[in-house]
Order: structure tokens, then C-alpha cells, then sequence
């Protein structure tokens, strides 16, 4: 299957290259020691840099912008490899370790995997062929540089002389220069430090600080420290050498902003022909994919009649894929490569087949430890979707304290990967409250885009907006109170209110209009979603600037709402 390595067979692995032992310690040390001391003041330090000693193993020592790291490098048949730490650290926060073994990097286009010990990596889910294979040092995953260069804007040089591993960045504009005759680089920013070498005249500078007086440097061998600034010649500042990938534009849509209309699909899509005039929508969502109960399986429920009826209309179709709520079948695929990879080259085969638009993801009900997992399934996902043209979104629920229904969204870093991000600021008062309560009040609604803008760009944010009310039932028995709910469409609020001849009253705090029926030891209560409500909701998306509004779900609404969002977004067709 797609993303599984196979076996390879690999040489036995001959003894690390060992290097020579460090230049030993002159005498004029101790002298240039005991002078600094009696200079005290005199002495300028600079004390971002130091070299230390080269580890006892013979490593060479790790050298990027102009220091010494303290990240181990591995020297294996001539090729020196850097760890997974280095790479985490310094230049790409996102890649990942799986579980299995496997080694994914992720960018605005391609999805890399490379497991251990394997000469066949994986690009976009395609092999190819490596010359070095990632290894374990322990348990530290480690990067040849030959593949350090091709996953990464980065040129690396290893050089067995100076025992050092320089990783230099292609892709930041950087200060360069040349040297003097008699150029000495010293350790730190000061005249009495340790010399690290005389450099010949016209050497090449990368310059990474300038304290007025003397540059932190870096050689074209990996030699770094400081020169005197009066020694270096010819500083300029050149563009970066590799330029980096423009972003992901996803498909125009017919007007400004995203409208979208969830479709609930149970079993069967429903028939088209019988859906009337959506004015101002732009995008559907129809329920079509889950994770089944098989690991990495997907239950389809798409239908291509709907599609050609949807395109017809000028829609466009992004398909939701969930996890069916199940956070034990959810944690069983999110955790494996293997499986991660199963899962989207279903959705890629579908979206094909079904010549959708886009993917919207809906993950709810997912455990706490598995939220990071979540992130790394939209990383790999986001950029094969891309490669077929498709939108990318995901669905995020209000903040709240609930592990799995809130706290394990990294909303800030799913905002980088996705396209949009849907808010579902709706169920203020869920089905299973303990008090009768509205689905989502003006004023609460508002607090929820305010606290989402914070993690999510408001050009990514779109407002999810229910189409539906809770009618409550209270019920008094021996002084005890209980609740029962009962979700109901516009039009159905509508004619509970002429049959039970209830007359709404606008409520101030909610931004709602509010009804409230007595019938012995019962109280119905009900907070309505209608016009009046949509129009500020959507309100709120101009106000804010917000990238469109989604709706929980097509259905129901009542025709005149498509109206009110039209004119109150500016749809222009």
C-alpha cells in the first residue's frame, strides 16, 4: 500500500570515521590569559560565541550561522549525517517523528518520508531511490546530508581536516565580504582571545553580527568566530540563492467571500432537484466521507449526481471527511504512518473521481495526546490535496476546557497548513445541557471570533452559523428540574409558534428573539434563529473580516435567509 517502505538490504556499517586530534594548547595561552585578566575593562567581549572542544568520539562539530552547536554529528562511508534535534531546532520546527519509524517533512507541496535504514523514501507517495539511508544513533534519528540538501534550502560542507560540519541557509539574504592580508580570526570579539587561524587574503566571509568594531564570521570551510571590521573588505548583501515556494492559491470562488451549507448525508445524498434557489451560496459540503471501523478504511457515501447538479448551479463541492467521533479509531490511524497514508490516498482517488473542489475536514471528539497527530494528518494531507487543485479546511470548535472536544485543536498551526478554517459558534448550550439556553447568542458569538482571531488569520476564518434552534422542555417533579431538548429547523420554530399562538419578545442580552410557553409542570423555552438573528451573525463577518460564513445545515433554513446573506455579506455574482 502507498507509504509502506520496503525492506532494503544495507551494508554492514563500517567504523565511523575517526578525525585527528585537536591542535594542542601553545603556551602563549597562559600569557594571553594572565594579560586579560590585568586588562580587565580593556578587554571588548562579545559572548555569543565559543568554540569548545571536539567531542571525545572524533564527531566533527556542528557549525550553522556562524557557531558551534552541541548537536552530535555521525560520520558513516565518507557521509556525515546531522540529528533529527539539529533539523527540529534550527530548521524546520514541523518535521516529525513517527512512532513507526518513519521520518516525514512536509512543505507547501510535497509530503516526504523516509524511514530508518532504508535506501526508498517516499515523495507525494512515490519512491525514490536515496544513496544514504536515514539511521538511529541510539534513538536519535539521523539525516545524510545528501538528503539534508534535497529536503531542505540548505548547502553543507564536511570537511576532515577542520573535523566540521558546516550547514549554511540558501534561502535568507545574507551579508558577505572578503578578507584582508593578516586577517586573524579569533574566538571572541577581543584582540587578547584565542586565535583560530590566519586567514589568507581574500577569503570569503558570511558576516552573522557586527558590534561596531569587529564582525562574527563564518569561513567558506566552516571556520567561524570574529575579525577585525577594519580587516574585511567588499561587504554587500546578497539575495537569498533559493527562493521559496509562493503560496498555495485556492480556487476562485464566485464572489468575495466563502458561503458554504453543510449537507447532512445519513445514507443517501439527498435528491438535488428537489433543493430550491440557495442566492449567495458558492460552496457545498455534503457528509460524504468517515474513517470505518477497518484501520485507514473509508465509508463513501458520495453520490456523482449531486456533484454535476452542484456545478451546474456554480457551486463548489468540498466533500467533509470525518472521523465518525470515534476518538479509539481516530487515535489508531492519526498514530501511523501507514495509515495516515491509507486514509488520503482514498480521499485523493475520490476527490478524482468525483471532480471535487475541495475537502473539508471534521475531526471532533479526538483525545488530548492525539491533537499533535491531528496536525501532522492535515500537514501530510494539505499539500496532495493542493497537488490536485482542491481547497483545504478544516472544521474547529469554540475554546473551551474540554480535552476532546476543544483543548486538543492546535488551532494556531492547523491555520498555517489549512486554507480555511471553519468556526462552529453554534451549541453554546449543547443537546446534553443541564439548562435550557440559546445555540448561540449575538454577544457570545462575537466573544468566540474574537478569541479565535488570535490564533486564526481573519483572512482564514470563517464563521460557522447554525440554521437550527433547541425547543427545551422544562419539567418540575418534586422540586427537581430537568430538561429535555429537541433541535428544530426554522420553519418548524415557526409553526410551533401559530399553533401553541406564542408571541416572541426580543431579549437585549442574547440579540434574540425569545418565546416561553407554561402547560402544567412543563415550561417550553425556546431562543429563535431566524432573519433578524442571521443578519447579525453575518454582520459580524463584515465587521471583522472574516473570509465568509458556513451554515449547520441546508435545510433548515427558511428561503428567505439565502436573501439576507446575500445582501449582507455584498455577494456580487
Amino acid at each position: 500500500m502507498p507509504g509502506s517502505m520496503p525492506s532494503t538490504s544495507i551494508p554492514p556499517r563500517r567504523t565511523r570515521t575517526a578525525f585527528p586530534a585537536g591542535p594542542r594548547r601553545a603556551p602563549w595561552r597562559l600569557l594571553v590569559l594572565t594579560a586579560a585578566i590585568l586588562l580587565g575593562a580593556a578587554a571588548l567581549v562579545y559572548p555569543s560565541f565559543q568554540y569548545v572542544e571536539r567531542p571525545a568520539a572524533g564527531r566533527p562539530q556542528l557549525v550553522y550561522r556562524g557557531d558551534v552547536h552541541r548537536f552530535p554529528v555521525v560520520v558513516e562511508n565518507g557521509e556525515a549525517y546531522v540529528p533529527l534535534s539539529f533539523i527540529r531546532d534550527k530548521l524546520d520546527p514541523d518535521v516529525h517523528w513517527d512512532e513507526s519509524g518513519v521520518m516525514v517533512v512536509t512543505t507547501s507541496d510535497k509530503v516526504v518520508k523516509l524511514r530508518t535504514e532504508s535506501l526508498t523514501a517516499y515523495v507525494n507517495q512515490h519512491p525514490v531511490t536515496l544513496e544514504f539511508p536515514v539511521i538511529l544513533d541510539g534513538k536519535e534519528p539521523y539525516v545524510p546530508a545528501t538528503a539534508l540538501e534535497t529536503l531542505y534550502p540548505v548547502a553543507s560542507l564536511y570537511s576532515q581536516e577542520h573535523g566540521i560540519f558546516l550547514v549554511r541557509r540558501l534561502d535568507i539574504p545574507s551579508t558577505v565580504g572578503q578578507t584582508g592580508a593578516g586577517t586573524v580570526l579569533r574566538s571572541k570579539a577581543s584582540a587578547l582571545a584565542r586565535r583560530v587561524a590566519v586567514l589568507p587574503e581574500g577569503e570569503q566571509l558570511v558576516v552573522y553580527g557586527d558590534t561596531g568594531r569587529w564582525l562574527k564570521v563564518e569561513t567558506t570551510s566552516g571556520l567561524c568566530g570574529f575579525v577585525p571590521k577594519k580587516h574585511a573588505s567588499g561587504l554587500r548583501e546578497e539575495a537569498p540563492v533559493a527562493q521559496r515556494p509562493s503560496e498555495y492559491v485556492p480556487t476562485p470562488l464566485k464572489g468575495d467571500k466563502v458561503v458554504l451549507a453543510w449537507e447532512h448525508v445519513e445514507k443517501v445524498t439527498p435528491d438535488p432537484s428537489a433543493i430550491g434557489e440557495m442566492p449567495g451560496l458558492n460552496v457545498v459540503s455534503p457528509t460524504w466521507f468517515h474513517l470505518a471501523d477497518t484501520p485507514g478504511e473509508l465509508e463513501n457515501r458520495a453520490d456523482m449526481r449531486y456533484v454535476n447538479w452542484a456545478h451546474s448551479r456554480g457551486y463548489q463541492v468540498w466533500a467533509l471527511f470525518s472521523n465518525s467521533f470515534d476518538p479509539e479509531r481516530t487515535s489508531v490511524v492519526l498514530r501511523s504512518s501507514e495509515l495516515r497514508d491509507k486514509a488520503i490516498s482514498q480521499l485523493l482517488i475520490y476527490a478524482d473521481i468525483y471532480s471535487l473542489d475541495g475537502i473539508n475536514v471534521d475531526f471532533e471528539n479526538v483525545y488530548l495526546d492525539d491533537g499533535p497527530y491531528l496536525t501532522q494528518f492535515m500537514r501530510e494531507l494539505t499539500p496532495l490535496l493542493h497537488n490536485q487543485g482542491l481547497t483545504v479546511s478544516i472544521d474547529i470548535t469554540v475554546k473551551s476546557s474540554s480535552p476532546n472536544w476543544s483543548l486538543f485543536l492546535e488551532r494556531d498551526k492547523l491555520a498555517q497548513v489549512v486554507d480555511y478554517v471553519m468556526l462552529m459558534a453554534y451549541d453554546q448550550y449543547p443537546h446534553g445541557s443541564k439548562v435550557a439556553g440559546p445555540v448561540s447568542t449575538i454577544p457570545w458569538t462575537e466573544w468566540t471570533i474574537q478569541k479565535t482571531l488570535e490564533e486564526v488569520p481573519r483572512d482564514k476564518l470563517v464563521l460557522g452559523v447554525p440554521f437550527y434552534t433547541r425547543l427545551w422542555k422544562e419539567t418540575v417533579e418534586d422540586g427537581k428540574t430537568t430538561v429535555t431538548p429537541r433541535a428544530l429547523g426554522m420553519a418548524a420554530v415557526s409553526r410551533w409558534l401559530r399553533e401553541e399562538k406564542v408571541t416572541p419578545e426580543y431579549q437585549a442580552d442574547t440579540g434574540l428573539l425569545y418565546a416561553e410557553k407554561q402547560s402544567g409542570n412543563d415550561t417550553y423555552k425556546v431562543w429563535i434563529e431566524d432573519a433578524s438573528s442571521m443578519k447579525k451573525r453575518v454582520q459580524l463577518v463584515k465587521q471583522h473580516d472574516l473570509a465568509g460564513v458556513a451554515a449547520w445545515r441546508r435545510g433548515f433554513e427558511t428561503p428567505d435567509i439565502w436573501e439576507v446573506i446575500c445582501e449582507t455579506i455584498g455577494f456580487s455574482p
